[in-house]
């Protein structure tokens, strides 16, 4: 791996190389998840391994068909799906913590099944991230842009309290009621302007 880029999705650093790897266990952690438990998905391995093969690495495939038939939530089925993952070559580790470079690094073929499995909205911000690396060697975030997402995360996280709330009594499910129109307005208001950060009409 080369150079390491940072970038601002949300608040959070995400790292790639100037050749479009991505810190994986960095991405995962702000929502929570570990890139292990993707990576053992009979889905994800046999998806690495149409990569593989059409990159000319396909020698452990014999191997893959024979896990195919076994039972995905057994954890020796799942342990050789996370090795196999790593055999393909898309998937790479390194030491230290997530914030200086360590973790697990994926290839940017990878970015966006991958941040789908993470989130919508970062799936689409990856996949702009990793096409304005390649064409012109650098990502920009605007200050709308990092503005805009700041606020939908704050109306996210309202949304997931006014829920946790609604979950505790009836009276409280009443007062979400009356919240979610304006949620749902106010989202798609701020929706709209990262929209238009992203993809400017010219």
């Amino acid at each position: 791996m080369t150079e390491i880029i940072k970038s601002e999705f949300n608040g959070s650093a995400i790292q790639f190389t100037d050749d479009g790897w991505f810190n994986a266990t960095l991405a995962a952690g702000r929502f929570g998840k570990m890139p292990f438990d993707w990576l053992r998905q009979r889905d994800t391995v046999e998806y690495l391994a149409a990569l593989a093969k059409r990159a000319g690495n396909s020698g452990f495939l014999p191997e893959l068909n024979k896990i195919k038939h076994l039972d995905g939530s057994s954890a020796a089925s799942r342990a050789k799906l996370l090795r196999l993952a790593k055999k393909t070559g898309f998937v790479r580790a390194r030491a230290g913590s997530p914030e200086t470079g360590g973790g697990t690094w994926l290839h940017p073929k990878l970015a966006i099944v991958f941040a789908r499995w993470l989130d919508v909205d970062f799936a689409v911000w990856c996949d702009e991230q990793i096409d304005t690396l390649l064409r012109r060697g650098q990502v920009v975030v605007t200050a709308g842009e990092i503005s805009h997402w700041k606020e939908l995360i704050e109306l996210e996280r309202s949304d997931a309290e006014s829920k946790a709330m609604a979950s505790a009594g009836s009276r409280l499910m009443l007062a979400r009621k009356k919240l979610l129109p304006r949620l749902a307005t106010e989202r798609n208001r701020l929706k709209s302007l990262v929209q238009r950060t992203l993809f400017p009409l010219n």
